[in-house]
Order: structure tokens, then C-alpha cells, then sequence
């Protein structure tokens, strides 16, 4: 067990077994990486946008007889569109929304549906989608995570103080930019399923954050020797194992639904893995570091 060096240290169980701080510089270079790879990427192909930001052609289908969304959705899988969107006017009836395909791809798909489950000609409604909505969704998202953060700022600083308040909103958009770059790289269908995540997830980071201040914050007021370095050190190795263990058993039913899901499913289950790692990782290794350096910059704080 390592024991970090502090003058006339005599309390022993201020003792930690790693060194998150001192070990920084590694965790911020690993997070560089990933990003810088995330915008090369995106200035080489860019996201992979879904339906929602790119529009397509939209069909309101009437069956035979009742049916399912599984149904459908098995079909559509075999006919390589299963990410398309499904939504239901009736028991019989369903709306099915695909990327922009043409006339040839479009009778095929029906020809599927109609020699599987059995469909009504001519259809409801057959036209294209314009891919204006995806301002709109842009818009509110980008408006969500503004509120979101400026809701989570508000919040920390009240309940801590300022400098953990700046350190939670960076370590947030660390998260931010990680999951982009994974998307990114990975080449990953990014739809609304996506922004409904990234909303998700924040909120998800910053509990882990908190667990972790307000334990600096407890140290801090019972322990007034000891230098900042260390009572961050001690407050991450005391609450490691919580965070660990509430992110196992966060992440298994989420592994779940990427093995056994949909591709709807899936597409969430993936943003969330992502998400709720990235979100364990930066708590630890990039906003604790954060708060160090922050001390050590202002002289009010130094100690």
C-alpha cells in the first residue's frame, strides 16, 4: 500500500492504493487520442446520420390482417432495412419510414411484406421526406444539453462550490465529446435515438461525479493537515470500489440488449455502454484531476 507523502502524516488510514491524481497526464492523453481520432474521422466521412436528419421515403401500409411491429420488423431486417422507423395507425395499419431508396427498392420491400405477412394496395400514402426536421431536432437538442448543463452548474455550485461546479461541467462535456467520437469512429447510426442518450448519460456522469465531490467535500471539513492532492486521492480510492460496482451492475442488462436486442434497441444499448463508461472513466481520471489543477492554480485554493 502505497502512502503518500505528507509532512507529519500520522493518521494511517489516509492511506490510498493508487495514485488517480498523480497518474492524470496518462487518462487526459487517452481521452486526447480518442477525440483528435474523432475529428479526423469526421472531416474524412462525417456521422452516419439516420432517418431522422436525412429524410427519405415514408409508406403508410395496410395489412390483411392484424399485426405485430416484431412482425414487421423481422421483414424489414430481411430486406436490409431493419433500422427503419415503424409506427402504428391501427391494429393493421403501420407507417414505415426508410432512407431515401428508389422505385425498384421500394416494390421489393413491399413485395416482402406482401408474400410474408400480406398487404392492401395501393398504399395509404407513399411519398418522400424531407430532411428538414433534422433543424429542428438539432435545434431542441442542442437547447436540451444547454439546459441540462446550466441546470447541473447551478446545482454543484450550490450544493459544493464553484470550482467543482466548472470541473463537473468540463468533465460533461468530456463525455460529450467522447461519445461523438466514438460515433464517429465506429461509424454509428446517429438518429434521435442518439440525442435521447447523450441526455441520458449526462445525467448518469454527473452522479458519478458527485459521489466522488461530495466526498472531497467531507474530507475537507474533518481534515484540515493534509495537502488537496491526497485528500482527492483518498476520496477516489475510498469511493473506487462503489463506482466499480454500481457501473457493473448498470452495464449488464445494457449487454444485454446489445447481444439479445433489436437494432433499435441495440442502437440505444450501444450510446448507453459508451455513454455510462465514458461517464465512470472521466469522473475518476479526468474531473478529479480537474479539481487538482484548478487548486493549484489559484493561489485562495492552494494547500
Amino acid at each position: 500500500m502505497a502512502k503518500p507523502a505528507i509532512e507529519n502524516q500520522t493518521n494511517t488510514d489516509r492511506t490510498y492504493r493508487f495514485d488517480f491524481i498523480g497518474k492524470g497526464k496518462i487518462f487526459f492523453i487517452i481521452s486526447l487520442i480518442i477525440i483528435i481520432t474523432g475529428i479526423v474521422f469526421y472531416f474524412v466521412r462525417g456521422f452516419n446520420f439516420g432517418i431522422d436528419f436525412l429524410g427519405g421515403n415514408l409508406m403508410e401500409v395496410k395489412f390483411k390482417q392484424d399485426v405485430s411491429v416484431s412482425e414487421i420488423r423481422k421483414v424489414m431486417e430481411e430486406t436490409g432495412y431493419g433500422k427503419s422507423i415503424l409506427q402504428n395507425t391501427a391494429s393493421d395499419q403501420y407507417i414505415i419510414r426508410t432512407v431515401p431508396i428508389d422505385e425498384a427498392e421500394k416494390d421489393r420491400i413491399l413485395d416482402e411484406l406482401d408474400s410474408k405477412i400480406g398487404i392492401n394496395r395501393p398504399l395509404i400514402q407513399d411519398r418522400e421526406v424531407a430532411p428538414g426536421f433534422s433543424k429542428q431536432i438539432t435545434k431542441y437538442a442542442l437547447i436540451a444539453v444547454a439546459i441540462s448543463l446550466a441546470g447541473i452548474l447551478i446545482y454543484i455550485w450550490i450544493r459544493f462550490e464553484v470550482r467543482f461546479a466548472i470541473s463537473a461541467i468540463l468533465e460533461l462535456m468530456h463525455d460529450l465529446m467522447i461519445i461523438l467520437s466514438i460515433y464517429i469512429i465506429t461509424y454509428r447510426e446517429f438518429n434521435i435515438t442518439t440525442i435521447a442518450v447523450i441526455l441520458t448519460v449526462l445525467g448518469y456522469s454527473v452522479n458519478d461525479a458527485i459521489i466522488i465531490l461530495d466526498r472531497v467535500r467531507e474530507e475537507l471539513r474533518f481534515n484540515k493537515r493534509d495537502r488537496f492532492f491526497d485528500i482527492v486521492n483518498y476520496s477516489i480510492n475510498k469511493t473506487f470500489i462503489r463506482s466499480i460496482g454500481t457501473v457493473l451492475t448498470t452495464l449488464f442488462p445494457i449487454i444485454a440488449l446489445l447481444i439479445l436486442g433489436n437494432p433499435t434497441l441495440q442502437d440505444f444499448a450501444f450510446g448507453l455502454f459508451v455513454g455510462i463508461l465514458s461517464g465512470t472513466y472521466s469522473s475518476i481520471f479526468i474531473g478529479s484531476p480537474l479539481i487538482v489543477a484548478w487548486n493549484n492554480k489559484f493561489p485562495k485554493y492552494k494547500k
